[in-house]
């Protein structure tokens, strides 16, 4: 399996939290992370345009799926995990409709809940080589 491409809300601090968690379970290194705003995810976007990048979203890239958003792209990373956390994929099997309203809830509100930082941290030197 060719690795995945996770794109992240930069400054969402909910998600820097399940990225930096993502890099301790990843332990395969399947899963390359960048922020939406990065430089690469900007020239990755211009080379590959699609208007799934303006969704509000995490969004995962890969050459065997192509481009998941909301839902679809938290099912996508389970996949590349191992272990314990496929379990999680029985929920995959609910209706998109009701799991993508699921996570349109809490993207629309994570600023409120959580918070924003100015600009996206940088990842721990452990994890460095995950980011592109």
């Amino acid at each position: 399996m060719k690795s995945l491409i996770v794109f992240y809300d930069g400054p969402c601090v909910l998600c820097n939290y399940w990225i930096k968690k993502l890099c301790q379970w990843d332990k395969e290194d399947q899963l390359k992370f960048t922020s939406l705003d990065s430089d690469f995810a900007i020239d990755f976007f211009n080379k590959n345009p699609n208007p799934i990048q303006l969704k509000d979203s995490v969004i995962t890239w890969d050459y065997l799926e192509g481009y998941k958003v909301e839902s679809e792209a938290f099912f996508r990373i389970l996949l590349y995990l191992n272990g314990f956390f496929k379990i999680f994929l029985v929920f995959s099997f609910l209706p998109k409709l009701f799991t993508n309203f699921i996570y349109r809830v809490i993207a629309k509100n994570r600023y409120r809940w959580f918070g924003k930082y100015q600009k996206c941290p940088l990842p721990n030197k452990k994890f460095t080589h995950k980011f592109l």
